[in-house]
């Protein structure tokens, strides 16, 4: 996925703020989903009928500040699963500039309901998984 860099998403330098790294990366993630073929609309409602009141929540992350981006670069957002377990899926992820890698990233994301970590609606973890062959 590709991202421009806007004035809004640096510091005074014009080079990229560390939170907007994680923005790019939450947009990363929805799109994997959607390119997995997941319509997110039609995903949540199915997994609402199994599990109401669901969320995804990022439990951790581990990211390494390799490389600065600046104020109008391309940046691409690369998104892939690493394991998809019973109620979480780690994913990692690459912030590019052409070949050059800025950023990297390991998030792992939690599926809780009413508060609580619960098991990953097996149309979801199917779809996940089938990333992962």
């Amino acid at each position: 996925m590709q991202i421009r860099v806007y004035y809004e998403d640096t510091d005074f330098s014009g080079i990229v703020y560390h939170a907007s790294y994680l923005r790019f990366m939450e947009r990363g993630r929805t799109n994997h989903l959607r390119l997995m073929g997941a319509e997110q609309h039609t995903l949540f409602e199915q997994a609402h009928d199994e599990t109401p009141g669901f969320a995804f929540v990022v439990r951790s992350m581990q990211i390494d500040f390799l490389k600065p981006a600046r104020m109008d670069d391309v940046l691409n957002i690369v998104t892939w699963p690493v394991a998809v377990k019973g109620a979480s899926i780690t994913l990692a992820q690459e912030v590019r500039r052409d070949h050059q890698l800025l950023v990297k990233a390991e998030v792992r994301v939690a599926f809780i309901s009413e508060g609580r970590a619960q098991p990953i609606p097996k149309s979801l973890r199917e779809l996940m998984k089938a990333d992962l062959e």
